[in-house]
């Protein structure tokens, strides 16, 4: 033994708690022994709660294959501290607990046998499938069964799925039912695909959803057909949870299916939805049609979502017959959304330039301008601002009519940027304007009108 292992042993038997805690830390840094791995597993019970912690951070930090063995008998203390800190240890050191753990299968109460079988289960490693079987099909407490069958699902133990139905044939009132049903969707064999389906419709809501969680995660072609019909007859609570699995389905699968108008319909409503991941399946779903609802629909909740918005914006471009005419619906009709619709309609129209979008009629440009002069007084800077660089766009005679709005605006930044405006436009009220903002009180914008005033008179 060397001397650093026989100081470590001495501090471990410390009777001052703060030398064992520290011995403990500095073990971190030191390769563990049989020894010292055995005498750091009996201060698991240390009255003391800051030596514990410390002993459950080494072994969490330096699993070994010993630590199982020495600290798999606390799983049985009456301290649930105590007991659930060396579950933690134990499913930290993962396939090193499950020989241990399954050496106390039935040495304790129904609760103990739980909590090693859950354990079992989070670790998922198959190696205990065969005994946690065995436990199902001879322990009656129905806690030990539903653990079983949870452990199960974790495991993904293919071989349990016949056990797990004639669990459930059995199961009168229910009792295992949602844990069995969420146990088969993560194994997702074919036997437990067709059963889901064969049993959907007798289901309540809450296993339904399971049931369609399930099938989006491990459904093959005719779960896809299943939810697909389902989507066009279920209650509206589901939709959101079909159209999710229905798209995750299409992913997986690799298909391009044409929706009907129906499902199109039924699709449309989970953009409303309150889940974010809902909402993505289903413009994921819709995405490749250019109906004038669904592009309407897109625009409705533009500015929710980073990853959603960029999407938009392609498809915008790509449909902007339809779309520049929605967008500007939307914003004359102020929408919540009108900020973020607005910078987006000033994007489309500078690249709009390349693409060549249509023109405004009269009364379009009327109705929009007018819109437009009203939100000029937002108080957002940044909607007055966006507002103005529009208003010179679309029409910068007339803006100039009501530009002194603009000279006081509070924000010094939106004055710096109307006195760049100013200077592309050859109007005498332009001229004037500039040389209102060569006395504002800020100085870069004095000295920036002043500037561009002295390079417009030039030109004239």
């Amino acid at each position: 033994m060397s001397d650093q292992e026989k100081d470590f042993r001495k501090k471990l038997k410390s009777s001052d708690a703060s030398e064992r805690k520290e011995a403990i830390e500095a073990l971190l840094t030191v390769e563990l022994t049989d020894d010292l791995i055995e005498m750091v597993a009996n201060l698991f019970s240390d009255p003391d709660k800051g030596v514990r912690d410390a002993a459950s951070m080494l072994f969490t930090v330096q699993p070994h294959p010993q630590v199982p063995n020495n600290i798999v008998r606390f799983i049985f203390s009456e301290d649930i501290s105590i007991r659930n800190m060396a579950g933690e240890v134990l499913l930290k050191n993962g396939t090193n607990s499950i020989a241990a753990l399954i050496k106390e299968l039935g040495k304790g109460n129904a609760d103990d046998e739980k909590f090693i079988i859950d354990i079992l289960g989070w670790i998922g490693n198959p190696e205990p499938t065969s005994k946690i079987i065995e436990i199902l099909e001879t322990n009656s407490d129905q806690n030990v069964i539903l653990a079983c069958a949870e452990a199960l699902g974790n495991i993904k133990a293919e071989e349990s799925v016949g056990r797990l139905l004639e669990l459930l044939k059995d199961d009168e009132n229910e009792i295992w039912t949602p844990t069995v049903m969420e146990a088969l969707g993560k194994i997702g064999n074919k036997e437990a695909i067709d059963h889901f389906i064969k049993v959907y419709n007798a289901q309540d809501l809450l296993t339904k959803y399971t049931i369609i969680e399930s099938l989006g995660r491990v459904g093959d072609e005719s779960s896809l057909g299943f939810l697909l019909d389902e989507l066009q007859q279920t209650e509206e609570i589901l939709i959101g949870a079909i159209v999710k699995s229905s798209e995750q389905l299409l992913t997986k699968l690799g298909f391009d299916i044409e929706f009907n108008d129906e499902l199109k319909s039924v699709i449309l409503n989970a953009l409303d939805d309150n889940d974010e991941e809902t909402v993505l399946a289903a413009v994921k779903l819709l995405y490749n049609y250019d109906n004038k609802e669904i592009i309407e629909a897109f625009v409705k909740i533009y500015g929710s979502n980073d990853e959603l918005d960029e999407m938009f914006k392609q498809k915008f471009l790509d449909t902007h017959k339809i779309s520049c005419k929605l967008v500007r619906k939307s914003i004359n009709s102020n929408s919540t959304n009108t900020k973020k619709l607005l910078l987006l309609y000033q994007e489309m129209l500078t690249v709009g330039k390349e693409l060549e979008f249509e023109p405004l009629s009269d009364m379009e440009q009327i109705e929009f301008l007018n819109t437009l002069t009203t939100l000029i007084d937002n108080p957002d800077e940044e909607i007055r601002m966006v507002v103005a660089e529009l208003l010179f766009a679309l029409n910068a005679h007339d803006t100039l009519l009501f530009a002194d709005k603009i000279i006081d605006d509070d924000n010094v930044w939106n004055r710096l940027k109307l006195v760049d405006l100013l200077n592309e436009i050859n109007e005498p009220e332009a001229t004037e304007l500039l040389k209102k903002l060569t006395k504002d009180s800020e100085d870069m914008v004095k000295e920036r009108a002043e500037s561009l005033l002295e390079e417009k008179l030039k030109r004239i």
